[in-house]
């Protein structure tokens, strides 16, 4: 009983110690940026373009190449069938 309370106590101050981690990191720039788009065509091939960073990055440099991506496809007649920005 002792050990299972013990546990579930250090259980939620880690938890509790986590989220305040994320939350200052967050304040001071630190970030998780992940894109993806599902592009196909006519022929119902399948291109994915997808960008990911995690830390201190440029996120319009970052959204720009991401962008370059898709119109590239577009250009070769592929359209978005799902995109997602988290």
């Amino acid at each position: 009983m002792k050990k299972t309370l013990t546990s579930t106590l250090l259980i939620a101050f880690l938890l509790l110690l986590y989220s305040q981690f994320t939350e200052l990191a967050y304040k001071f720039g630190f970030a998780e940026l992940k894109l993806v788009a599902v592009l196909e065509n006519s022929e119902k091939m399948k291109v994915k373009c997808d960008a990911y960073s995690l830390g201190y990055f440029d996120e319009v440099k970052l959204q720009n190449k991401f962008q370059k991506c898709i119109n590239d496809y577009e250009a070769q007649g592929y359209e978005i069938i799902s995109r997602s920005d988290t």
